[in-house]
């Protein structure tokens, strides 16, 4: 039984085991991430049965999860006492088997987290205007959140998925680069499978990466979407793709046809564990108050027939004094875009503005 530690080194690190829970009704993929982790527990207790039960489980339900059919191989091979034999696969194969446990790492310290936890959103988001919907991407967890305006005029979270992100992980600079770009972006485009290739699974949601920002700080590159996996491949690894975000087929398609996501929806890309020290005074309320006054006043005494109401106000990634302001324009179908930084003396100026149409039609 002790030779599982020697392969799982980094599941079992953890002293103490907490469940995965979910703020919504669970979905097969949930479902599906909720008897992964099961799993790990098991092989932490060093039930090893009981964790190849969940892990054979998971791989006839899902025939193409190499990482639920790479754990099942695994134990197998220690039962079967054929250690040295388990020891040559994974050294010939260590690259693609290196990026399965990866991904393993990934959920098992997701599921250590408590869940909801809206601290991310609350500590970016300082004023949601009338948009029904809200997706956060935090690439320090490869998670996405959806949220939604629920009857008490509330963003309740509904939804989270895991996701892989670029190979070269948070912060696109350069086309080419294959990282994920970090700030706050719209949909531009919907596209059903019918539109998109293989690679890209079920559809795509592009976003407008470059925006005025991107192009200010001289990054370029294009074709940033949100999209599903080949149907060969049931998840890709944490960092996997050209700069894209990644989710599985069947939450893909939930984004695409349950939640119908409209264009204005604001889509939130940060790293949030690099990004502490940058936002320490998000959580202070009184500036947060200070800061939403500024703006109001500026943008009444400039836009007469603006309503408070509809306008959006997030904190920006990997910025540590730079706000991104948003809210519809007089003109009919017409999103204002503006991004304001604080000076030295403390006081907050709007350097950036533009107009788009409501489908936020890109640059790149």
């Amino acid at each position: 039984m002790k030779k599982v530690k020697i392969f799982y080194p980094s599941l079992l690190t953890f002293a103490l085991v907490s469940s995965l829970s979910f703020a919504s009704v669970a979905d097969d993929v949930l479902l599906a991430e909720k008897q992964l982790i099961s799993g790990f527990k098991s092989i932490q207790n060093l039930s090893v049965d009981r964790a190849l039960n969940e892990f054979n489980e998971l791989s006839e339900r899902y025939p193409n999860y190499k990482l639920a059919q790479l754990l099942k191989a695994d134990l197998l091979t220690l039962k079967s006492g054929q250690r040295s034999l388990l020891h040559n696969i994974h050294q010939k194969n260590s690259r693609t088997i290196g990026r399965l446990q990866n991904e393993a790492v990934v959920r098992w310290q997701f599921s250590q987290t408590e869940f909801p936890n809206n601290s991310t959103f609350e500590r970016y988001v300082l004023k949601m205007g009338e948009q029904p919907n809200f997706v956060l991407v935090d690439l320090s967890e490869n998670r996405l959140y959806v949220y939604e305006r629920d009857e008490q005029d509330a963003m309740q979270q509904i939804a989270n998925y895991y996701i892989s992100m670029g190979r070269s992980g948070a912060g696109k600079q350069r086309e080419g680069d294959r990282g994920t770009p970090l700030g706050v972006y719209h949909i531009v485009e919907r596209l059903p499978d019918s539109d998109v290739s293989e690679l890209y699974g079920v559809g795509a949601l592009p976003i407008n990466y470059p925006n005025d920002w991107d192009v200010k700080k001289g990054r370029t590159g294009s074709g940033i979407w949100l999209h599903g996996t080949p149907r060969d491949t049931y998840i890709r690894d944490p960092k996997a793709s050209r700069g894209c975000v990644v989710l599985n087929n069947t939450a893909m398609e939930k984004l695409l046809t349950m939640y119908r996501l409209p264009f204005e929806t604001p889509f939130l890309i940060v790293d949030s564990l690099s990004e502490l020290d940058r936002t320490s005074d998000s959580n202070n309320q009184s500036s947060n108050d200070l800061v939403l006054l500024e703006v109001k006043s500026w943008l009444n005494s400039h836009y007469l027939s603006v309503d408070w109401k509809r306008v959006s106000v997030y904190r920006y990634p990997q910025e540590k004094d730079l706000l991104y302001v948003t809210f519809p324009a007089d003109i009919d179908n017409q999103w204002v875009h503006q991004y304001w930084q604080r000076g030295d003396n403390g006081d907050w100026k709007m350097v950036i503005e533009s107009q788009s149409d409501k489908d936020f039609d890109t640059k790149a």
